[in-house]
């Protein structure tokens, strides 16, 4: 966690590819468990105050909204609503570029 913000990004590409072929799989129990792990990841890069003229946050909450779109399972779907809402209600003060994202995943699922 302890990298530098264009480290992570150069990782994030890797990663967030990773994070959306499984979280789009239709093995139920493997796309619940990477959600799952994403949201802990992302929780710790929200602990992290981000910089100006950085969009470093919208780069690692994507893969939330990228599944929202993708997945056809119910299950994956309304977890990744609980992970944002979580994220949202506890980090609030955080969240800067990351908005962009968590409203798209809001988008998708009341649209």
């Amino acid at each position: 966690m302890n990298r530098i913000r264009l480290v992570w990004s150069h990782i994030w590409k890797v990663l967030s590819d990773f994070f959306v072929s499984v979280g789009s799989s239709e093995n139920l129990s493997v796309a619940i468990f990477v959600m799952d792990s994403l949201r802990q990841l992302a929780m710790k890069f929200l602990e992290r105050e981000e910089l100006a003229n950085y969009n470093f946050q919208n780069e690692f909450l994507r893969p939330f909204a990228v599944v929202m779109q993708k997945s056809n399972a119910s299950e994956v779907r309304e977890l990744v609503v609980r992970c944002i809402s979580q994220m949202v209600l506890s980090r609030v003060n955080n969240i800067k570029s990351g908005w962009k994202s968590v409203f798209t995943v809001c988008m998708v699922f009341y649209g």
